[in-house]
């Protein structure tokens, strides 16, 4: 089953943990004159988290070119409260680069790659 599609590229499947997509309040801390702090809730929006052992160089490139863009991208995910595929559009929050490895039979694979990202738009 796909979990994740990035403006186009599909994922592969990860397990073990290492994706999860979830709701959170998207607000903003406002300093009032009067020196107290207010949170400001401006509505939910998705979460998602995605983690990947071992990459093709191809792909990896890919993925990154989206991911580092600094621009809002298209992404189809599966969210923890459906069996259906749902789209978005999400920037990105954090991303631990991977690392370059080889495989047993000599191949050069990208590692770890992991990512965090944020729906851009709060809906209810």
């Amino acid at each position: 089953m796909t979990q994740l599609i990035l403006n186009g590229l599909y994922l592969p499947e990860t397990s073990k943990d290492k994706y999860q997509c979830h709701p959170s309040e998207l607000s903003v801390s406002l300093d009032m004159i009067s020196g107290r702090r207010i949170k400001e809730i401006r509505g939910c929006v998705q979460v998602i988290t995605y983690s990947y052992d071992y990459l093709g160089n191809d792909l990896c490139r890919q993925v990154l070119l989206v991911l580092r863009s600094g621009k809002p991208f298209p992404v189809t995910y599966l969210p923890d409260d459906s069996d259906t595929m749902q789209t978005g559009t999400f920037l990105l929050e954090s991303l631990t680069p991977p690392t370059f490895a080889f495989s047993k039979g000599g191949t050069g694979l990208w590692h770890n790659l992991s990512f965090t990202l944020r729906e851009v738009r709060p809906h209810d």
